[in-house]
This record gives C-alpha cells, sequence and structure tokens, in this order.
C-alpha cells in the first residue's frame, strides 16, 4: 500500500493542474508495447483502471455479471461487494485468471453488513494508485511477454499513481481543516474518504442535529426523497453522492473523486488552506 506521506514526494505534475481530465497525458516507455491481455470488468472503477493500465496491450471487454463466466477473457478484474452477483460469478472462475483489485488495500468493514467489506475504495485516492499496482503486476504475469509487459504496464501504473496522489494533495488542501467533521450519510459509502480526510461518516438514522449541527446531508439517488423530506425539516440542504460505480464525469474515475472532494469542502465550512512554495513537492 502506498503510504499518504509519501504523496508530496511522489507528486511530480504541478497540482495547479489537477482539474478536468485529470490524466490525459500518455505515458511511454522505451520497451515496446507487449502482446494484448483481455481482461473482462462489470464495473466502472475496473474498467477505467484496466483502460489507463493496459493502453494499447489490453482489450476490455465490459460485460455483466452473468457474462463474466462466457467472457473468454484472460483476466476477470473486479472490486468485490459492489455486486452481489458479480462476486457469486467471481467465485466459479479459477483463481489464477481472477484479479480483486483491492487485494493490497486495507478495507473497511461495511457498516450495514459486518461480514462484508466496503468497495467504494477509490473515494481515498491512494487506494486507486494501489490497485493501478495490483493490475500492472497481475496483467504482466499473464502476459505471453512478461518482462515487456512488466515494464510497459508499470510505467502506466505510475502514470495513474501520479495522478492519484496529486488528486490527493488536492484534496488535503481543500478538506483540511473543515470546521464541520460529521458527513451526514443516508448510505455509508463515503468511509474511506472520511478515513483519508478526517471526517465523521454518520449515518442519517444515528444523526442527533442538536449534538452536529451541518449544513448538508449526502444521499445515494435510491433514497432521494427520504433525505430532502429530513434536510427540509431541519434547513439544510440534500446533496447526491454518485458512487462511481456505473459512470464517472467525462469518464475519468479520479476526476469523479476530485469533484466529489469539492462539493464536499463547499459544504463542510472547509476555508482552502493554499501551501506556501516551501511546501509544494519538488
Amino acid at each position: 500500500m502506498i503510504a499518504r506521506v509519501l504523496a508530496p514526494l511522489l507528486v511530480i505534475a504541478a497540482l495547479t493542474g489537477c482539474t478536468r481530465g485529470v490524466g490525459s497525458a500518455a505515458p511511454t516507455t522505451s520497451g515496446g508495447v507487449p502482446p494484448t491481455v483481455s481482461v473482462a470488468v462489470a464495473d466502472f472503477p475496473s474498467a477505467w483502471l484496466a483502460q489507463r493500465v493496459g493502453g494499447d496491450a489490453i482489450d476490455v471487454r465490459e460485460v455483466g455479471a452473468a457474462d463474466l463466466r462466457t467472457s473468454g477473457a484472460d483476466l476477470v478484474a473486479y472490486v468485490p461487494d459492489i455486486n452481489p452477483d458479480v462476486d457469486a460469478a467471481v467465485a466459479t472462475l479459477p483463481t489464477e485468471t481472477v484479479v480483486d483489485l483491492t487485494a493490497d488495500i486495507k478495507r473497511l468493514a461495511d457498516p450495514r453488513d459486518r461480514e462484508k467489506r466496503d468497495p467504494y475504495v477509490w473515494f481515498d485516492p491512494v487506494n486507486v494508485a494501489t490497485m493501478a499496482g495490483t493490475l500492472a503486476e497481475t496483467m504482466a504475469k499473464v502476459n505471453r511477454v512478461p518482462y515487456m509487459a512488466t515494464q510497459y504496464y508499470g510505467v502506466r501504473s505510475l502514470d495513474v499513481e501520479a495522478d492519484s496522489l496529486a488528486v490527493d494533495q488536492r484534496l488535503q488542501e481543500i478538506l483540511s481543516p473543515c470546521r464541520i467533521p460529521t458527513l451526514v450519510v443516508e448510505a455509508p459509502v463515503l468511509g474511506y474518504l472520511a478515513r483519508a480526510y478526517a471526517f465523521d461518516q454518520v449515518p442519517l438514522i444515528l444523526w442527533k442535529p442538536q449534538r452536529e449541527p451541518v449544513r448538508a446531508l449526502y444521499f445515494t439517488i435510491d433514497a432521494e426523497a427520504a433525505v430532502r423530506a429530513q434536510a427540509a425539516r431541519y434547513d439544510v440542504k440534500a446533496l447526491p453522492v454518485d458512487t462511481l460505480t456505473e459512470k464517472a464525469p467525462n469518464d475519468d474515475l479520479l476526476q469523479g473523486v476530485l469533484d466529489t472532494g469539492q462539493e464536499i469542502a463547499d459544504h463542510q465550512d472547509c476555508p482552502l488552506v493554499v501551501p506556501s512554495a516551501t511546501d509544494r513537492p519538488g
């Protein structure tokens, strides 16, 4: 796992460039392009990572849970606990053909079901960097030319890492400190963001308005009506949270994470702290 304290040392790009189109530049390697590896995916974060890491040496096959077994792909890349049907399908596949993209991440327990783990790991962008490394290593192992593939996928995963750590640095700037540390959520989908940036995620059903005053309640789309009613009752805003499991702005996972962080900063009383020149990396 990539330590958060190393982020300032590893970010190469200027942080002020961390806006729309995160990670649009294509990395290069002197080792050439290895043979293609086919990877089946059934969720957006896995598809995005596969394309970013695989580049011109991947065949990304976006399929539904029912088609994972018959995709014919060399690998199936997935994030466990997003979709129980995907989990069930993956369990029937040979282990050497499956890559759990969260295998190298310390995952949180799902507050709704302690037998499961919180799947929304990408809301801490340092985890995205780790996932890219996990996928690059696995793809290189199954490639017919592993030495070339290790270099090719490795360089591309480092590019994802640099973008991820730049987003993390930006979120540290805009979310630290926030005068309202409580995130009141209808569904506990912001656990990794809360852990990374010193928030306390509180389920709406346990929220004590008099003890924990907030300016916004956060909801996923299937509970909008109930949350808007609560928000109106306490004169606060009701704000949707896109979990990014199916899509992201500009088809960019990191941009989606950054947009979510900015929305939270706007409603948690987070005065932007701009680092001085001596605080910036490089």
